[in-house]
C-alpha cells in the first residue's frame, strides 16, 4: 500500500508541474502561481490519501454463480515451499531498503543545510531590523534569507546596492519563501527517483525571485534593478541575492522584470485546475466505496456470499518426469483447503477441509462488473496468497474451481478441479 501511495503521490506531482510548466510558468501573476505550486504540492500529498464514495450501492448483480479458481503462480509455488511471490516479497524488500537509504540520505543533506545555517545564525553577531534579524556575515555566504534571518555583509551595509539587496530578501522574508522551499526539498528527498522534481525546485525558486524581484524593482526602478542583476552575476563581492538562487536564472529574471503584463483574462487558464483535480481525485481518491466493507473490499458480490461444499475433487498431473503431485492426501497447506468454502457479506471467507482441521482464513473481494472475485489467503508458513476467481454464468447454481500448481525442484506441474454446490 505504502508502494502505490508514493506512485500516486509522485503521479500527482508529474501532472501538476508538466500543467504548470504548460500553462502558468509565462504568465506575471506571480502570487497565483505561488498559490498554485503550493496548493499542488499539497493536494498532491493528500488526494491520494482520501477515500471517496465512487457508487451509492457496493453490491454489483451478477448473472450466475458458477466460477473457476485460477490461482496466481505464487499460490502453488507457496505450497511447494518454493514461492515465487516469496521471492518478489525478498526483492521488494531489497527495494524498500534501497529507497529508504537514499531517502535517509537526501533527508540527511537538508537538515544538515538547516543546522548549517542555526549554526551561523549563533555564530555570528545579528542586528534587529523590524521584524527580521540582519546577520553580519564576512563573505562566508551569499547575501540570502532564512525565514526571518537575512544574512548580509557588514561592509556594504551603506551602499545602495545592499539597501536594494535588502529589499529583496525581506520580500522572502516576509512572504514566508523559506517554508516553500523547504517543502519542495523535503519532498524531492523522498521523491528523489522522479526527474521531474528538479522542475518543482525550479519552478519554487525562480517563482520566488519573480515575486521579490518584482518588489524590489518597485523601490529601485526596473532598469537600475536590471544592471544590479547583471552586477551581482559577475560580482565577487556580492553574490546572488538569494540563497535559493543556484540555478543561474539572472537572464529570466531580467527577462521576466521587462515582460508586459499578462491580461487578465489569460488568469482564466487557472480554471484548468478545476478539471485535473477533478480526474485526479477520481483517478486515486475514487477508489472505495464508503461503507461497512469498504476497508475490506472494494465491491462484494451479494450471489456469492454463502457456504459453498465441495461435491468432486479430481487431480491431473503434468507429464515432466518428475515425481506426481499428490496433494489430495497431502495436508498442511492451502491445497486441501477447498472442501467447504464460506464467502462472507463482511468481505471476510473462510476455508476448510473435511478430512483434517486444516483451514484459511482471508478476505475476499470482486470487481464492478461481478464477473471476477480475489480471495486474500493469509498463510503462516508462505505469507499472503492470491487467488483470482473468474465468474462464468452458467446458471446451474454449483461452482467450478480449477487450482493449479506449478512445477518445482522435485515435483511434477498440476491441477486439481473441485466442482461445489452452495448450501
Amino acid at each position: 500500500m505504502a508502494g502505490i501511495y508514493l506512485l500516486e503521490v509522485n503521479v500527482c506531482l508529474a501532472v501538476a508541474i508538466l500543467l504548470y510548466r504548460t500553462a502558468f510558468q509565462g504568465l506575471t501573476f506571480f502570487a497565483a502561481n505561488r498559490l498554485y505550486l503550493l496548493f499542488a504540492m499539497v493536494f498532491s500529498i493528500a488526494a491520494p490519501m482520501l477515500k471517496l464514495p465512487l457508487l451509492p450501492d457496493r453490491w454489483e448483480a451478477s448473472s450466475g454463480v458458477a466460477m473457476r479458481f485460477i490461482t496466481q503462480p505464487a499460490l502453488p509455488e507457496a505450497i511447494a515451499g518454493h514461492s515465487p511471490q516469496w521471492h518478489l516479497s525478498d526483492f521488494l524488500y531489497i527495494l524498500w531498503i534501497i529507497y529508504g537509504c537514499i531517502t535517509a540520505w537526501h533527508l540527511y543533506k537538508l537538515f544538515a543545510d538547516i543546522f548549517a545555517t542555526v549554526r551561523l545564525i549563533r555564530k555570528h553577531t545579528s542586528r534587529k531590523l523590524g521584524n527580521v534579524r540582519l546577520v553580519l556575515v564576512n563573505d562566508e555566504i551569499p547575501a540570502s534569507s532564512f525565514f526571518n534571518y537575512i544574512f548580509i555583509n557588514p561592509k556594504l551595509l551603506n551602499s545602495e546596492s545592499l539597501r536594494t539587496c535588502l529589499a529583496h530578501e525581506l520580500v522572502h522574508c516576509k512572504q514566508g519563501h523559506t517554508g516553500d522551499w523547504l517543502l519542495v526539498r523535503f519532498l524531492s528527498a523522498c521523491c528523489w527517483f522522479n526527474p521531474l522534481m528538479r522542475f518543482w525546485r525550479e519552478a519554487i525558486t525562480v517563482n520566488h525571485e519573480f515575486i521579490a524581484d518584482q518588489r524590489a524593482a518597485l523601490r529601485a526602478g526596473r532598469f537600475r534593478y536590471t544592471h544590479l542583476l547583471l552586477d551581482l552575476s559577475s560580482s565577487t563581492q556580492i553574490s546572488t541575492p538569494h540563497y535559493f538562487s543556484y540555478y543561474g536564472q539572472i537572464k529570466s529574471r531580467i527577462i521576466m522584470l521587462h515582460q508586459t503584463p499578462s491580461r487578465a483574462v489569460n488568469g482564466l487558464r487557472f480554471l484548468a485546475t478545476v478539471p485535473v483535480a477533478a480526474l485526479i481525485l477520481f483517478l486515486f481518491a475514487c477508489e472505495r466505496p464508503d461503507g461497512e466493507a469498504s476497508s475490506i473490499s472494494e465491491y462484494l458480490n451479494k450471489d456469492l456470499v454463502g457456504i459453498w461444499e465441495n461435491m468432486n475433487r479430481m487431480t491431473i498431473n503434468d507429464n515432466d518426469g518428475k515425481t506426481p503431485r499428490d496433494f489430495p492426501e497431502r495436508s498442511g497447506d492451502v491445497k486441501v483447503c477447498l472442501s467447504k468454502l464460506e464467502l462472507r457479506a463482511d468481505g471476510h471467507f473462510e476455508m476448510q477441509d473435511a478430512a483434517n482441521t486444516n483451514k484459511l482464513t482471508g478476505t475476499w473481494q470482486s470487481n464492478s462488473a461481478g464477473n471476477e472475485v480475489q480471495l486474500f489467503c493469509n498463510n503462516e508458513t508462505s505469507g499472503t496468497s492470491v487467488i483470482s476467481l473468474q465468474l462464468e454464468g452458467d446458471g446451474n447454481g454449483n461452482m467450478e474451481a480449477w487450482q493449479h500448481y506449478s512445477a518445482d525442484e522435485k515435483l511434477s506441474a498440476g491441477r486439481v478441479f473441485y466442482e461445489y454446490r452452495k448450501l
